[in-house]
Parts: structure tokens; C-alpha cells; sequence
């Protein structure tokens, strides 16, 4: 077993306990919940103690906590972020052809198929923001690959993933994955989870070292993960 999940009520607050192969144990509260992460091995007491011993944190921060995302319904009008900007959706049924932006518009030619409407605009919604997600994911790569002194070969692969909670992962052979939904924030946000997985091509931890690198190339990076733990959210509407 690599990880698990429970729901905990302590205090009238419910709380997901998700175990994994980590060290070490911490809350976050963000638009879907309270969440505890915990290595596999720890005693439920010993969680549980802890819990109790951020209960005022917990109940302020749980009373502060944005409404959870509603999912966006993909018809005409419904307006969905690209690149930190809120386009319309136009869907262009019965036509063939490439999804396209024009006049603050989002263009979606889609023919009708054996699967429901919905299922096929998401299906090529979807698609379309992987391939520039990909696109400019690889650009901001190879922009920043030299100035952060890392070699890159074509064995090391850049993809794009759904991913439900993570934005960008480093393996130990330096390919990198990101999460596609980030074309959605801000250009300097994206940087940032550039720069931070590239960091990782250096240090494979979060130490002191690692977050120096990362100052390096952008002294404000704390600026960029707060957005992605207030706003990470809006980023999951469809």
C-alpha cells in the first residue's frame, strides 16, 4: 500500500486523513476541505493529537476558506480561464476544424457524435489546452534550463498530465510533468512552477539549498505559491 484515504471528524470539523510515503505530517486547508497528510506508519493517536493542538488554527482558517469551485457547465457563453484571462466559450456545433481564439472567444467546432455533447466538448476542450500547455511549457523550459544551469537531452521528457493536486514533478532521470491546468494562471505564476521543478534537477528535496536556487531566478516565489494556494482552485473548473 502507497497511500490511503479516511475521513476524521474531530471537533465538529471533517477532516481527510491521506496517508503516503512521506515523512513527515501537515494540515492544509484549501477550497475542498481539511486535509491531514501522514506517513503510512504513524499512529492514529499521534495524528489525531496533533489535530487537537491546531484546532484554534484550524477553525479560523477553515472559517476564511474560499466556497468550493462549482463545476463550470462547457455551453455557449460560459466563460472558462486561459492564460489568466476570462475568455467566452463558443460552441460551433455541426462544424469541423480546430478550436480557435478570436474577439476574447474561445471557438469550438464539434460534430455530434454516439457519446453525449458535453463529453466531447470537455473531450477536445481538454485536448487543446494540454497542446498549449505543452507548447508554452516548453518554451519557458528552455528559457530557463541555462540560466539555472541545467542540461537538458532528448531523453528527458517535458508532459502534461492531469494531476489533482500537484502542479509540476522531477523524476530522477530529469523528466519533468506538469499539471496542464496551470496555462490557466498567470504567466509569472506558470514561471514559477517552471522554475521550481527545474530547481529539483539540482536538489531532489525541499531544502534550504533548493529554495536558494529558486531565489535566484525569482526573489518573489513566495508571492507565486501563495497565489497557487488561494487561486489553485478557480483552475479546476471543468
Amino acid at each position: 500500500m502507497t497511500k490511503s484515504s479516511e475521513l476524521l471528524t474531530i471537533n465538529g470539523l471533517d477532516i481527510e486523513l491521506i496517508r503516503s510515503r512521506r515523512k513527515s505530517l501537515s494540515l492544509e486547508v484549501g477550497r475542498q476541505g481539511i486535509k491531514a497528510r501522514a506517513p503510512l506508519r504513524m499512529s492514529k493517536k499521534m495524528i489525531i493529537e496533533f489535530i487537537h493542538s491546531k484546532q484554534r488554527w484550524l477553525e479560523k482558517q477553515n472559517n476564511n476558506r474560499p466556497a468550493p469551485i462549482k463545476e463550470k457547465e462547457l455551453t455557449t457563453g460560459a466563460e472558462i480561464l486561459f492564460e489568466n484571462s476570462n475568455l467566452k466559450l463558443n460552441i460551433l456545433e455541426n462544424h469541423r476544424g480546430n478550436i480557435f481564439i478570436q474577439d476574447n472567444e474561445i471557438h469550438l467546432p464539434v460534430l455530434k457524435s454516439n457519446r453525449p455533447l458535453e463529453s466531447t466538448i470537455k473531450t477536445k476542450l481538454i485536448s487543446w489546452y494540454k497542446k498549449n500547455a505543452l507548447k508554452t511549457l516548453e518554451q519557458r523550459i528552455a528559457y530557463y534550463a541555462p540560466l539555472m544551469d541545467v542540461k537538458r537531452s532528448t531523453k528527458q521528457l517535458v508532459k502534461v498530465r492531469e494531476y489533482k493536486r500537484r502542479w509540476g514533478s522531477c523524476d530522477h532521470l530529469g523528466s519533468l510533468s506538469f499539471n496542464w491546468r496551470i496555462i490557466m494562471a498567470p504567466s509569472e505564476v506558470l514561471d514559477y512552477v517552471v522554475i521550481h521543478e527545474l530547481a529539483h534537477c539540482h536538489e531532489f528535496n525541499h531544502s534550504k539549498r533548493f529554495w536558494n536556487i529558486v531565489a535566484q531566478q525569482m526573489p518573489d516565489w513566495k508571492k507565486k505559491q501563495d497565489w497557487l494556494h488561494l487561486n489553485g482552485g478557480l483552475l479546476y473548473q471543468f
